[in-house]
């Protein structure tokens, strides 16, 4: 795996790179983590990441700057990492991996390192899922699904890249399957996936796009302590 750091604070830096390696399974592909200090460094370098750590407040151009520069690149897992914990909301807008806090370095990190590890082997793999339509079998890679909605026996699959599915199906069959690649059931009829949700209120869930996901009440605490583990690696 291939690790970036881009962070001003030297010290820091070589603490996370030290606990970077330390959490590391060491049993997966041989790891490599580059550090900058500066993003205008970072951004001359490529860089050639699967995943980049990212402080936020930084002379010069900032966190969410670099990220926006590096939103087309959704080959890299980006993770903030902040001292400022009121920053993951605004944060939100770039769709991080994770956001990590600095004050939690010790406690947040080996999550962040087995999902990244995860993360990582299934896009490697090309994680798909099969899906039938009334014509063919099609075969979606799930970091593409945005939320598949059911009604009757009927499954319609929101998909960012491509063209929107109907097929017939079980939405809690596929809420075994995709519930470990970050997806959360927020309705009985309705199953997302949580990199793309951009808030939360009372009775519904909002996407990056506007799209507006019915919330069950009896779901609304689960739902976010869901969302908070797989975006914040909050505990």
């Amino acid at each position: 795996m291939r690790i970036a750091i881009c962070d001003d604070d030297v010290n820091f830096t070589g603490e996370l790179k030290g606990a970077i390696e330390a959490a590391y399974d060491v049993s997966n592909d041989p790891l490599t983590v580059s550090v900058f200090h500066d993003g205008a460094s970072l951004l001359a370098d490529g860089p050639e990441c699967d995943a980049l750590f990212l402080d936020i407040q930084m002379p010069g151009l900032n966190g969410f700057a670099v990220a926006s520069r590096l939103i087309h690149r959704e080959e890299i897992f980006l993770i903030f990492v902040s001292m400022h914990d009121e920053l993951v909301y605004e944060s939100l807008q770039f769709r991080p991996f994770r956001f990590l806090r600095k004050s939690q370095l010790t406690g947040e990190l080996p999550e962040v390192m087995e999902a990244l590890g995860k993360a990582v082997l299934m896009r490697s793999m090309g994680r798909k899922v099969c899906f039938r339509t009334r014509s063919e079998t099609v075969f979606v890679d799930v970091h593409d699904i945005a939320y598949i909605e059911i009604y009757g026996h009927w499954l319609h699959v929101r998909v960012r890249k491509g063209e929107n599915l109907e097929c017939y199906g079980s939405l809690a069959d596929l809420e075994k399957q995709l519930v470990p690649f970050d997806f959360v059931r927020t309705h009985k009829s309705f199953l997302v996936n949580c990199r793309y949700v951009h808030s939360t209120e009372s009775r519904r869930v909002i996407l990056d796009d506007g799209t507006e996901i019915p919330l069950s009440r009896y779901r609304v605490e689960a739902v976010r302590k869901r969302l908070q583990k797989v975006l914040f690696a909050l505990q």
